[in-house]
């Protein structure tokens, strides 16, 4: 779905990161794209690196470059890759895969210029995954740092600088990075900090159309066929309200990229200080309010705990902290809540164990969301415990905090300390929870743990069924076996044997019991859509609802001891 990085980092956006430089090494990095052709939506990427004190044997590593992601058709193109040094022109042994590497061919010494090209295209997606390899948007280009540049076989610290050559492309043509815009320095540190940033080049848009306000800003290139200028502001009054909430003294630096994904519209990945998010068919501003509160909180609550952690904890709070800031209606964060409790309660496979659902992560949809749905009701239920067990004086807020505080001063987060707080604030009980949730038993919040406002109740609401074995999906070419006779699909006409592909990410299409899923079939040499309801039986769900009992003011009022 998407990668995560702890983007915490004490850092500024702006061209040149301050930092200490004195007599540290320093690779430059000069960028030079094509302009991109509007017919073919292809270009050129050439970028030359000078390597400071390389030290390495024959035969060993001098650089690799990602080049694909498991959800693309095939793979990005190198068309050329060369490296130098003081001796001269290194010969390389090339292997590639998903990360290409380079060998030297004999030990190389001192300083290395690494000099190679890469096409610029934008390779067909077969399945949902994370959206962030190169791709094309009108006469733009985007990617991350892991699949534009290099990584050296380098270990030691250096100073990086980037310089960008932008004579090729159109008059007003712009490099916009998660460390700001234009060439880019940053201090000393690890060599491979490039690979964990968004990079968008080329004629782009702004929202605010001049810098930053509260450190927020956001660009996207071509036409998403909405404006995307009111999301964007609802997205900066989050990110300060959010920066408050977890405590900063100043607003931690955020940018939002907008692109084009024809796969998983409306998806996204949280990189260094950024968010790349995408749009597409059936994506409006409204619509990116879930997955932009989402990523947002990855900025402060992202660790090494699991998926559990990150993943659950962000869907509990994407719309809980919009709605808090009211920016959502309490009636639209009821619906938040709803949707994230079906995907969760109707899943066939909600019983599948953590260690399992991360291990088969990218196999099957109804397994990839378990961390989230599964991990949102997991937080509702501890807050409810820590809630009763305080008498109402303390919250989950409470224990999420303490973590983001250890993040900023650097302390150890680890599961030990975990279970300490849970034991601390809701004794065995909580710990107890945390294993059921781990082993795969369903976890079930009571009816205030949402807030004191909602109650718990139950609706009949289908199961997610896509009307055939669901391993026909999976992999390059797709065949469809196992059809049930008396299916969704099987009523809209889908048949054993019949080839298909699809255009929509299924973790979506689940959440929404109304939503209609298509294959784009062939048969005899002919395509013809086929679109059903991908949904089977009807099964008792937990759902909740408004307490009219409760006022409004007390809704929205967290329990926080910190207050």
């Amino acid at each position: 779905m998407r990668k995560i990085y702890l983007a915490y980092l004490a850092t500024a956006f702006g061209s040149v990161i301050p930092g200490h430089a004195d007599a540290a090494p320093t690779m430059v990095i000069d960028v030079t794209p094509s302009a991109i052709d509007p017919a073919s939506q292809t270009g050129e990427l050439t970028v030359e690196m000078t390597v400071p004190d390389l030290e390495l044997g024959k035969g060993e590593i001098l650089a690799s470059l990602g080049l694909g992601m498991p959800s693309q058709a095939r793979l990005h193109r190198v068309k050329s890759m060369s490296a130098r040094d003081r001796q001269g022109m290194i010969p390389l042994q090339e292997k590639p895969g998903m990360v290409s590497e380079w060998a030297a061919t004999r030990a190389v010494s001192g300083d290395v210029t690494i000099r190679y090209t890469l096409a610029l295209e934008s390779i067909p997606m077969l399945q949902g995954g994370p959206p962030t390899a190169v791709r094309i948007d009108g006469e733009a280009f985007s990617g991350i740092g892991e699949v534009l540049f290099a990584r050296p076989n380098l270990t030691m610290p250096v100073e990086i600088r980037v310089n960008w050559h932008l004579g090729q492309m159109p008059k007003g043509a712009q490099a916009v990075t998660s460390f700001g815009d234009g060439n880019i320095v940053l201090p000393v540190g690890p060599p491979d900090r490039l690979g964990h940033a968004v990079y968008m080049v080329g004629p782009v848009s702004r929202e605010p159309t001049d810098g930053a306000i509260d450190g927020f800003s956001s660009v996207w290139a071509d036409d998403p066929g909405f404006d995307p200028r009111p999301i964007m502001r609802w997205t900066g009054q989050l990110h300060s309200w959010m920066s408050d909430f977890f405590g900063d003294e100043t607003p931690p630096p955020y940018r939002v990229f907008m692109r084009y994904n024809p796969m998983n519209a409306g998806g996204g990945a949280a990189l260094y200080n950024s968010f790349l998010v995408t749009y597409g068919t059936n994506v409006t501003g409204e619509s990116l309010k879930n997955i932009l509160g989402h990523e947002m909180t990855h900025t402060w609550t992202a660790n090494g705990l699991g998926k559990w952690y990150s993943e659950g904890n962000a869907v509990y709070y994407q719309a809980l902290l919009p709605w808090r800031a009211g920016l959502l209606t309490t009636d639209e964060y009821l619906a938040h809540v709803n949707e994230t409790a079906s995907r969760y309660y109707t899943n066939l496979l909600n019983k599948t164990p953590e260690e399992e659902a991360v291990r088969r992560f990218w196999e099957d949809t109804r397994v990839r969301v378990l961390p989230y749905d599964r991990g949102a009701m997991y937080f509702a239920r501890l807050n409810g415990m820590i809630h009763r067990a305080s008498n109402g004086a303390r919250s989950i807020d409470d224990l999420v905090l303490e973590m983001v505080g250890r993040a900023k001063q650097g302390l150890p987060i680890t599961d030990e300390i975990w279970f300490d707080m849970l034991r601390r604030d809701s004794g065995e009980e909580g710990v107890a929870l945390h294993k059921a949730m781990l082993a795969g038993q369903l976890v079930v919040p009571e009816s205030g743990d949402f807030g004191p406002c909602f109650r718990r109740t139950t609706r009949m609401i289908r199961r997610f069924d896509v009307g055939f074995d669901f391993a026909s999906l999976i992999g390059a070419e797709k065949v469809v076996r196992g059809v049930k006779p008396d299916s969704e699909a099987a009523k809209g006409g889908l048949g054993e044997g019949d080839h298909f592909n699809y255009g929509v990410a299924l973790d979506a299409v689940q959440g929404d019991v109304t939503r209609m899923f298509t294959l784009q079939v062939t048969r005899d040499g002919k395509i013809t859509p086929i679109t059903y309801l991908p949904r089977g039986e009807a099964v008792e769900t937990y759902q909740w609802e408004r307490d009219p009992a409760v006022l409004e003011n007390v809704c929205r009022k967290p329990a926080r001891s910190a207050e």
